[in-house]
């Protein structure tokens, strides 16, 4: 479910803030931003849209 989750602000982020995939790898777990897990955030880079 987290990766669902993760995946939906990835989105957000990509669409809305227009930031690369790097920088929103950075965010989503980031201690700061949203603190998702390596695997998490790595699952809603992969699975983006082009």
């Amino acid at each position: 479910m987290e990766d669902k989750n993760a995946l939906a602000k990835a989105e957000s982020y990509s669409s809305m803030m227009h930031m690369s995939k790097v920088a929103i790898y950075e965010q989503l777990t980031s201690s700061y931003g949203e603190k998702f897990t390596a695997e998490e955030a790595q699952y809603a880079v992969d699975h983006l849209p082009q």
